[in-house]
């Protein structure tokens, strides 16, 4: 949804004097309900059996968006949309707790000692901060001590209240810059979007956010949960009043970037699981972090939806942990088949309508055919081969959580990946979408139909050949054939549910072109086997005959 943007500058700057003491080495901290826990590197969270149960956001918006309603613009208005404090008295709360995080303790370092928070144009998930610490120097001196917070107010999205904050320490030093994320909705998973960042950031070369603190408990100034990261330099590609907007790049920019993305695009692919769900965290006897996989969660138009003994009844659905470098085996088990998982989504979601009200069951129907368009798709081989791998739900379609900046010399780098709390572990053609955007920008959203036609302009072809040629021909495949692109709608669904009338309408639709696929299909079958069929008969018939001929023959 994207909101107006309300009257007034931009940027609204508050400072906050600290005194001045000597800073010491930045650290890690988890924050706890009794305030700081003692000082860690790379603090694993609690186990989730630990932080009581929280249902899942709202699954917010596909990629599919058109970019006029750029979901991550969200205005100022977006605070009084959702009711919540504003800015004003935020900005209270918010220094409260830089000075509680960056204030000189026993046990917070000094080297945080003055920010500047500022509210930041991103996410339509959650409410951003940023946040700026100075560099350690090399040397064995003490550095400047802190001498301010600065608290600037940016644009939050949708999902997340947003705060941009720099810490300084001296007039002539740089201040560094870290982000404040806030879930606007009580239901949010913050725990599984920081596994992610941390998982992304463990297993792959991806720049994305590095978390620094998070607090999974209301007990701390803000009286919410909250994730504070480095805040990405560079603009996101989709922003037109920026240099790094993907439409005011060169040619030579469009390339390099295309090339960029397709080599960060294969790193997610490289990544595989047995089974399709959610990245979590974990902790081993060592504290060391560990990750796990677990099944995607039934979340209704009420909130998250629990189903007890569901391990017992569907092994298919435990808890597993990340294997790193799994490959999968030759024959795939047929639990861990992706026919199997749609199977077993689509009857979760229609044992969830009998168990929400028998007597009003809205969607069985719809998922009866969703059920059967699966198994007409497996029978005819488009589920792909049941490898599952690391997909970014909300990011082929358009180019906003890509951030990218351009250097003195004229070359453009992709800085970062950003909004990662749409990542599962999917089947590998969910991860496969064609990012047309690259040769084929349309304001409306393109359509994935026509993605392989030829771009109208040879610069736009030369980017489509390069993004090509980096990919292969496998992802090609699955990005193109029209089969695969219906399969990632069959996945959405599997994964989600049917929520809403809109979304009945998407499934006739979806439904309207399988039919006329499969039958296609199925007709072209019919049309070769009888062809196979129609060969030897005519060559026996053939053999016969001259056969009996050469009998005849003989006999005479």
């Amino acid at each position: 949804m994207f909101f107006p943007a309300a009257e007034g500058p931009d940027t609204e700057t508050v400072v906050e004097k600290t005194s001045r003491q000597a800073p010491s080495a930045p650290a890690w901290y988890a924050i706890m309900p009794d305030g700081l826990s003692s000082e860690c590197v790379d603090a694993p969270e609690r186990p989730l059996s630990e932080i009581g149960k929280m249902s899942p956001a709202s699954e917010k918006a596909t990629s599919s968006q058109s970019k006029k309603s750029n979901s991550s613009s969200v205005s100022f208005t977006s605070t009084i949309e959702y009711n919540q404090t504003s800015f004003d008295q935020y900005t209270h709360q918010v220094k409260e707790l830089c000075h509680r995080l960056w204030n000189p303790s026993p046990q917070v370092p000094q080297d945080f000692k003055t920010s500047r928070i500022e509210r930041l144009f991103r996410g339509a998930d959650n409410r951003v901060a940023g946040l700026l610490i100075p560099k350690r120097s090399r040397s064995a001196r003490i550095s400047a001590p802190p001498i301010e917070f600065l608290i600037d107010r940016l644009r939050g999205g949708g999902f997340n209240r947003v705060i941009g904050i720099k810490i300084k320490h001296s007039t002539d030093d740089e201040p560094t810059q870290f982000i404040l994320r806030v879930p606007r909705f009580d239901d949010a998973r913050l725990d599984r979007e920081v596994a992610v960042l941390r998982f992304i950031r463990q297993h792959t070369t991806i720049p994305v956010p590095e978390v620094k603190y998070v607090d999974f408990t209301s007990d701390n100034p803000l009286k919410q949960c909250y994730v504070i990261h480095n805040r990405i330099p560079g603009y996101d590609l989709q922003n037109r009043t920026k240099p790094t907007c993907y439409l005011n790049l060169n040619q030579k920019q469009k390339c390099t970037f295309a090339k960029e993305f397709a080599l960060m695009l294969l790193e997610l692919h490289d990544i595989m699981h047995p089974f399709p769900g959610l990245i979590e965290a974990s902790a081993d006897s060592d504290n060391v972090q560990k990750f796990t996989v677990r099944p995607f969660d039934l979340i209704s138009i009420s909130g998250y939806e629990p189903e007890l003994d569901l391990n017992t009844k569907l092994p298919f659905f435990e808890v597993r942990p990340f294997v790193k470098d799994w490959e999968p085996p030759e024959k795939t088990p047929p639990e861990q088949s992706t026919y199997y998982f749609m199977m077993a989504q689509f009857g979760r979601w229609k044992a969830l309508e009998l168990r929400s009200d028998p007597a009003i069951i809205c969607w069985s129907k719809q998922y009866d055919r969703l059920v059967t368009m699966a198994e007409q798709m497996d029978n005819l081989g488009f589920l792909g081969n049941d490898e599952n791998c690391v997909c970014h739900l909300d990011l082929l379609g358009a180019p906003r959580n890509i951030m990218a900046d351009i250097k003195s010399d004229g070359s453009l780098s992709i800085t970062g990946i950003l909004d990662w709390d749409s990542a599962v572990f999917a089947p590998r053609f969910v991860g496969c979408a064609p990012p047309m955007w690259l040769w084929a920008w349309d304001e409306e959203g393109e359509d994935e139909k026509h993605a392989n036609d030829t771009p109208s302009n040879r610069e736009d072809q030369e980017i489509k050949k390069v993004f090509e040629e980096i990919v292969g021909d496998w992802f090609l495949s699955y990005a193109y054939k029209p089969e695969y692109r219906l399969a990632r709608e069959l996945f959405r669904f599997a994964k989600s549910g049917i929520r809403s009338s809109t979304e009945i309408e998407e499934v006739e639709e979806l439904l309207k072109d399988w039919t006329g696929i499969y039958e296609s299909r199925t007709a072209s079958k019919e049309k070769k086997a009888a062809d196979t069929e129609d060969a030897p008969t005519e060559n026996a018939t053939e053999g016969e005959s001259n056969g009996s001929t050469e009998i005849k023959a003989s006999q005479c």
